[in-house]
């Protein structure tokens, strides 16, 4: 097996920077209570101008007056490694969590598929810097290992056993998922780096440390099976952000949004599934929630179109107070079918193009805008179709002989003669059960100009007037 471990060095901080609209101030996360806040991560700015992590609250503001501060919630950093755990999914059935900054993805099967490891690689640093995440990626034969060489070195690889111990050989003990108290004892012995703790017999290290540092040096090296819980995605997505600030208009909301419905689509893309209904709640101070139910007539997990669709709905309506922070939650997530499963489709663009702009008349004018035209199995031609509203997929057609495009509402009487009859007769004689019965031997004529009508007599009459009931295209 192939681990490859991707390490969040900032995973709490990127969640704030990734939704931010100037990720370039200074900005830190803060922690601890209220008397005795320190700073838990600080932003490229920020430990510009001198703070970093662990310094009270006031000696940052002395240090610099002005920098925007967020509380450090942990179970943030959770939904954000379940998150990713999701996108991982993606490339392979088996992605686990390491504590709240590392994701493990076996890719040895996922190769064949993607291509070999430097194109696998750069194509997770892609989405990872899509997404909005610092990361370090290694590759190891072993989990703990593959996660060990993540923390220690960027891009570190190693394909064996042989590999693993070159790599693993320099690592500080302080990035080797040790113990503090052990790191510390070790320290004090001298031992500071893991060629030192391997040349030391592990039965010594078991007497005078417990079995717990010998089994962890097994795990590293693949000498002891490390069962792990694999990851699997839920069937429904939640995603919550709150503001430090108050929004009274729409327009500094746009940027959330769209951060929270790429995630949304980042989520459906990777279980391979779409979304038809979820809702946007708007958080107020004191007051209720403003929930925006937003349905789609198809399922979708295109971001951009989810984010237009949600933008021209709340554009319309009213904040009834200012807005602290956005709820989003999807529970119907059906499969997701294309437009088109045909390989060689030349028309993909044009559905695609349909589908986007009847979901914004839809989202502008309203659910009831748009009808269309529905099939109905009654063979008389005026109750052949009825009007509904627009449907989320085409009918079935009905086979039925040649139907006019252009039917009148009322037969009217045809006084020319027919220069050629194309196709007829054709008994439509229904109707008896509703009192509106008909008897009626349909053609399809040709006139002198050279159009196509669709006329008819009395069911076996041999002649006499025709009567026009409408005009082929």
């Amino acid at each position: 097996m192939l681990w490859a471990a991707i390490f969040l060095p900032q995973l709490a901080l990127d969640g704030v920077l990734r939704r931010h609209p100037a990720p370039e101030r200074p900005l830190a996360l803060i922690t601890g209570p209220r008397r005795h806040r320190t700073l838990f991560a600080v932003n490229a700015a920020a430990a510009a101008a001198g703070l970093r992590p662990g310094l009270g609250l006031p000696a940052a503001h002395a240090l610099l007056p002005h920098f925007e501060c967020h509380a450090h919630d942990p179970r943030e950093e959770t939904r954000l490694q379940q998150l990713l755990a999701a996108w991982a999914y993606r490339y392979s059935s088996l992605v686990c969590l390491e504590a709240r900054d590392v994701v493990l993805l076996e890719v040895k099967a996922s190769l064949g598929l993607f291509g070999p490891w430097p194109r696998f690689e750069r194509r997770l640093r892609e989405d990872l810097a899509e997404l909005g995440f610092r990361h370090h990626v290694a590759l190891a034969p072993t989990p703990l290992g593959a996660c060990v060489l993540a923390i220690a070195r960027d891009g570190a690889l190693a394909l064996d056993r042989p590999q693993l111990e070159r790599a693993l050989a320099p690592v500080p003990l302080a990035a080797a998922r040790l113990s503090p108290a052990d790191v510390q004892a070790l320290g004090r012995m001298g031992v500071r780096r893991l060629r030192e703790l391997h040349a030391l017999p592990r039965a010594g290290l078991a007497r005078r440390f417990g079995p717990a540092l010998p089994q962890h040096l097994e795990r590293l090296l693949g000498e002891r099976v490390e069962p792990r819980e694999c990851y699997r995605p839920p069937d429904r997505f939640t995603a919550h952000l709150e503001f430090n600030y108050e929004v009274e208009h729409h327009p500094p909301l746009w940027f959330p949004l769209k951060r929270m419905l790429g995630d949304l689509g980042t989520y459906l893309a990777r279980r391979d599934g779409g979304v038809q209904r979820f809702a946007l709640d708007l958080l107020h101070a004191g007051r209720a929630p403003t929930r925006l139910p937003i349905g789609l007539l198809a399922p979708s997990r295109d971001a951009a179109q989810l984010f237009e669709l949600c933008r021209l709905r709340l554009e319309q309506v009213v904040l009834p107070a200012p807005v602290r922070g956005l709820r989003l939650t999807a529970h119907e997530l059906p499969a997701f079918v294309p437009a088109t499963r045909d390989l060689f489709a030349s028309r993909t663009s044009e559905l695609q193009a349909w589908s986007t702009l009847r979901e914004r008349l839809r989202a502008r004018l309203g659910d009831a805008a748009l009808w269309q035209l529905q099939p109905h199995p009654d063979p008389r031609p005026e109750q052949a179709c009825r009007v509904v509203l627009q449907l989320a997929r085409e009918p079935p057609s009905l086979a039925l002989p040649p139907r006019p495009a252009w039917l009148l509402a009322t037969p009217i009487p045809w006084r020319e003669e027919a220069r050629q009859i194309l196709a007829g007769p054709e008994r439509i004689e229904s109707g008896w059960w509703d009192g509106e019965d008909m008897r009626r031997d349909y053609y399809v004529i040709e006139t002198r100009h050279g159009q196509r009508a669709w006329v008819f007599r009395p069911a076996g009459a041999a002649d006499g007037p025709w009567m026009l009931h409408g005009w082929f295209a």
